[in-house]
């Protein structure tokens, strides 16, 4: 961390006055250019969803707020069983005729059947479940969703973290298969969902080939665990805020496996890139930027830019009890950040 002197105090601070105001646009992390004098010109703002629980209702209030139209709603589908994966009855009929495309994250194994393997799925074992839950979203009108398969894959502590890329591929490609071969449910989409990964985990390793994919999804978070960003020291005033918050985006940005990498990636594969799943994120350990406009800010910029061709983006507006806060309406100087950039 820099030593403080007073003028780059002083200098830092007016710069974060000024970007809660809504008065100056903020320093592109990696360059020093100015956001609003870098930033393209998109042909039409990236589509726009949002997770509020099983909650239609939640998703117009939150349209309502930001005066925009909300296109994508999220939720997650119920997977202690084989039968809650291929059965979610209740959600679907929730979602029924709500008029948002709908993004749903869908386990590869049940959390609570120890039997269950990846192996076995690479076999064809498990085809008959996902074929009976593409049977259901045809029912409930919802043919046309993005299924966000095994997501999160890469957290080693998913239930379904693959033991080997070879299972992992052929098991992906057994599940979009069957589910494709469902009358009605040709229209569905697959989203190849890594978490953004930290610095060693090489998700790409486990790609199943664009064939059996529409999107390159990346989920993150304004966290860090990498020296100079979070916690904030003891004493942090605004401008020291500040320096570790734009060496966290610096590393979301820029690290091994950052936002950069994954768009060239999807590039590479032919695929357009979404963020399926982002936010702030006020954590009890304190490694989360918690209430940052600064994050919102360069979020924006980044899926503005038509050169990371994001096709859709989903905020998670939902505050997780003891694991932490991302509801814009409790975080309200990102929440006023992100009416500003991304409302109607």
């Amino acid at each position: 961390m820099l030593p403080d002197r007073l003028p780059q105090v002083l200098a830092a601070a007016l710069c974060v006055v000024a970007l809660l105001a809504g008065v100056v646009s903020m320093s592109d992390a990696d360059s020093g250019r100015s956001l609003e004098a870098s930033a393209p010109i998109a042909a039409a703002p990236v589509k726009l969803g949002v997770f509020r629980g099983t909650s239609p209702a939640g998703v117009k209030k939150f349209g309502t707020w930001l005066n925009r139209k909300v296109s994508y709603a999220a939720d997650f589908s119920t997977r202690g069983t084989w039968y809650d994966i291929a059965n979610p009855h209740w959600m679907l009929n929730a979602w029924k005729g709500s008029g948002y495309r709908m993004v749903y994250a869908t386990a590869l194994l049940p959390t609570q059947d120890d039997t269950a393997t990846m192996a076995a799925g690479a076999e064809g074992e498990y085809d008959q479940y996902f074929a009976t839950l593409a049977k259901n979203l045809v029912v409930a009108g919802q043919g046309r969703s993005i299924i966000r398969l095994g997501w999160e894959f890469n957290i080693r502590d998913a239930a379904w973290h693959p033991d080997t890329p070879e299972h992992f591929i052929a098991y992906w490609r057994h599940v979009v298969t069957a589910m494709r071969a469902v009358p009605g449910a040709e229209h569905l989409a697959f989203d190849w969902n890594p978490n953004i990964g930290g610095e060693t985990y090489d998700a790409t390793k486990y790609y199943p080939g664009s064939a059996y994919v529409n999107y390159i999804g990346v989920d993150t978070y304004d966290i860090s665990w990498v020296e100079g960003t979070y916690p904030f020291p003891a004493t942090c005033n605004a401008a020291c805020k500040l320096r570790h918050r734009t060496a966290a985006w610096n590393n979301t940005l820029n690290g091994t496996y950052g936002l950069r990498f994954w768009a060239k990636f999807a590039k590479s594969k032919n695929r357009p890139m979404s963020l399926p799943e982002w936010g702030l994120w006020k954590r009890p350990d304190g490694h989360g930027g918690g209430d940052n406009a600064y994050f919102i800010e360069h979020m924006h910029h980044f899926i503005s830019d038509p050169a990371n061709n994001v096709a859709y983006q989903v905020y998670f507006d939902i505050n997780t009890g003891s694991s932490g806060t991302h509801a814009l309406s409790t975080l309200t100087a990102g929440g006023a950040s992100f009416r500003r950039l991304f409302g109607g």
